[in-house]
């Protein structure tokens, strides 16, 4: 890539960041600053690139705002469409094939969360995932492992909405999160009485999928839960150091028979 082709695919990303932050109601001088520490990621890397250090440029640089929040979210949310439709196709046969409709409903929720927040003007930073070998496993074997963690990122993540919102005294995307974060919660408890069977072990007080009074808040920005995604091997529109796959978000489960319609398919 010639000097004059790199500058003018920085500038498109650093466009592309801008609207993206305008349609979610970020200030003019919010943007500016967003978009400054981006240029200087930039710089860094060369280009701004495919979506992975788009991310690290809205998100690692500053501290989280309606505008972070709601487009890490997204992008969260169509990474987990993703994986869990790639999860559907291969369950047949599996020790996970009896788990098939919980699979196919949680595809259709995570869907759900994304439409929502798109409808709210929030777009995914990429729509092409590195999803590494070992978060299925063979046979699926470790799916619902990978539900668990992720499920609980992802809760700590709308937990992190939740204050951002309540500060910004957007009430009504404090409450959408608390709604998402409820269904998430559900995946989660699921995933992990799925996993026991899936295994063969016996509940115990360790294992129970429903021994939290409250919820474990540990990680406490939409930055921090991206860099524990990409520890795991997961590649944001960018390839990792994990064996695996470059996965493309394939819009509605409903539609390409990895998901059915649920109940509540949008927020109250």
């Amino acid at each position: 890539m010639s000097e004059v082709e790199r500058i003018e695919r920085a500038h498109d990303d650093l466009q592309y960041l801008d609207n993206v932050l305008e349609d979610v109601g970020t200030s003019r001088s919010t943007r500016g600053g967003l978009l400054k520490k981006a240029a200087i990621a930039t710089v860094g890397v060369g280009v701004l690139g495919p979506a992975g250090s788009a991310l690290a440029g809205i998100s690692r640089s500053s501290a989280d705002s309606v505008a972070t929040v709601t487009t890490t979210a997204v992008t969260a949310e169509a990474l987990a469409v993703t994986v869990l439709s790639a999860a559907v196709k291969a369950a047949p046969g599996t020790k996970v094939a009896p788990f098939i409709p919980v699979l196919k409903a949680a595809n259709q929720t995570e869907f759900d969360h994304y439409s929502a927040l798109s409808s709210l003007g929030a777009k995914p930073l990429t729509t092409q995932f590195w999803v590494p070998n070992a978060a299925l496993g063979p046979g699926n074997i470790n799916l619902f492992k990978t539900i668990e963690v992720a499920e609980t990122l992802f809760i700590n993540a709308y937990l992190t909405g939740i204050t951002v919102f309540a500060h910004a005294k957007q009430d009504k995307l404090a409450r959408y999160a608390g709604e998402i974060l409820g269904t998430e919660a559900e995946h989660r408890v699921l995933a992990r009485y799925a996993q026991s069977v899936v295994e063969g072990k016996k509940l115990s007080k360790a294992t129970v999928p429903n021994n939290k009074g409250f919820e474990t808040y540990t990680v406490k920005s939409m930055a921090a839960v991206v860099a524990e995604l990409e520890k795991a091997g997961f590649g944001f529109g960018k390839q990792t150091s994990a064996p695996g796959q470059m996965l493309t978000f394939p819009g509605n489960p409903s539609k390409n028979g990895t998901g059915f319609y649920v109940i509540a398919p949008s927020p109250a």
